[in-house]
């Protein structure tokens, strides 16, 4: 009787254990579904990552409602800091000067992992397949391939020339793409090449090594459906054009209108800053660059890439970037003007409208549909959002010393 007595105490205090358990599990879970719901839910298709560069910080914004989300700070050194996100988008990676990778949980707005991949680098990649993300790098002159789950090196190909008399030239690489099969393209600055990569092979092969494509080459693009690789040079009269359908050469493209028209003295101003070439900047049959020292926009025809048209703009481009529908390119400028963004329409190849946002108006980001563009005023520090049809601002956010804006878009786009 007494054991039977036992065994039901027993019992009894495992039902209320069990309860008591049971209640506070519910408490925690209404808990953490207040929470949330206090902070409100999203998804990560439209977010705006937008670096805030002297304090080492990015701001997460909503671009489908223009909700402010939250910031991750210490991230490093962002000057000339670059984002690149995992295929999902649920993840961005914040690669700074430093070479610092910061990978950022974008539904938590937390750092999940950081590792050190070099001591100077000017930006990165994913690798088509989103297994790896990779840095080209200044010091040492080399492309970093990271694992993009754990940020472990898995390769570093080093970037070196060795030339006929025995010396061996180290290069900082600049213009690095992910291309369609799974492969990498970069140049490099010091050493005048370009090579490719096979991404998809376990031990990471350059398959193509071409030299003397120009001088000095400083940044690349790919067209958005992979088959044309671009890479600017600061020292010479064209740009390579790389067909990644064949790979047989780097074909020079040139920056002048025609063979006899090389320009003037008085045409040629200060480098400012030295453009940017990534970006949509193709736009169905044109291409939008901007000029080395020239205050135009370049128009070259993508069937045949012969210049269409020099566009007067009032200062030096730093970006041209085309809307989704292809219509428009939003300029930013730097140097005489540097405040103003101008507007090309291409359908008349002509500019449509200038527009005075604010102090050092810089990066705009069209959302996936185009229905907003995101400008950086890093010297008014802020965010503003302008509606792209009628020029009128939407919204405007507090930002530390605002710079890059990355849009998750990207995610789907070769070399973004």
């Amino acid at each position: 009787m007494k054991s039977e007595k036992g065994i039901l105490k027993f019992a009894i205090c495992n039902l209320q254990f069990a309860i008591s358990m049971g209640i506070l599990a519910f408490l925690i879970f209404a808990n953490a579904t207040t929470a949330a719901s206090a902070k409100g839910s999203y998804g990560t298709a439209s977010l705006m990552v937008i670096v805030e560069r002297e304090s080492g910080s990015v701001i997460v914004i909503d671009s489908s409602k223009h909700e402010f989300l939250g910031r991750i700070s210490n991230l490093g050194n962002l000057i000339h800091a670059t984002i690149k996100f995992s295929k999902d988008a649920r993840y961005a990676y914040v690669i700074g000067r430093d070479a610092n990778i910061s990978k950022i949980d974008l539904l938590k707005l937390k750092v999940v992992k950081r590792v050190r991949a070099g001591e100077d680098s000017v930006g990165g990649v994913m690798t088509q397949d989103s297994k790896y993300v990779v840095l080209s790098n200044y010091v040492p002159g080399e492309v970093r391939i990271l694992d993009a789950e754990t940020l472990e090196t898995v390769k570093s190909i080093k970037a070196e020339r060795e030339y006929p008399d025995g010396r061996k030239v180290e290069a900082r690489v600049v213009g690095l793409v992910d291309a369609p099969g799974n492969l990498l393209i970069f140049s490099m600055m010091d050493t005048d090449g370009t090579w490719v990569v096979d991404a998809g092979k376990k031990d990471f092969p350059v398959i193509k090594k071409f030299w003397d494509i120009g001088e000095t080459p400083y940044d690349g693009l790919i067209t958005p459906d992979g088959r044309y690789y671009i890479v600017g040079l600061l020292n010479s009269n064209w740009v390579g054009l790389l067909d990644t359908w064949d790979m047989a050469e780097v074909k020079r493209i040139s920056t002048i209108r025609t063979k006899d028209d090389r320009g003037t003295e008085e045409d040629v101003v200060p480098l400012w800053k030295i453009p940017h070439l990534k970006g949509w900047a193709i736009a169905g049959d044109y291409a939008v660059l901007p000029a080395i020292k020239r205050e135009v926009a370049l128009v070259y025809s993508t069937r045949d890439w012969s210049i269409v048209k020099e566009i007067p703009i009032s200062g030096t481009a730093l970006y041209t970037v085309a809307g989704p529908d292809g219509r428009y390119v939003w300029v930013d400028l730097v140097g005489n003007n540097g405040d103003v963004i101008q507007v090309i329409d291409l359908k008349t190849l002509e500019v449509v409208k200038a527009l005075n946002p604010g102090k050092g108006a810089t990066h705009p980001q069209f959302t996936p549909k185009g229905d907003a563009v995101y400008i950086s005023l890093m010297d008014d520090d802020k965010v503003v959002v302008y509606n792209p049809l009628t020029f009128e601002k939407i919204k405007e956010f507090p930002a530390k010393r605002p710079s890059g804006i990355f849009s998750t878009e990207r995610a789907h786009k070769f070399g973004m």
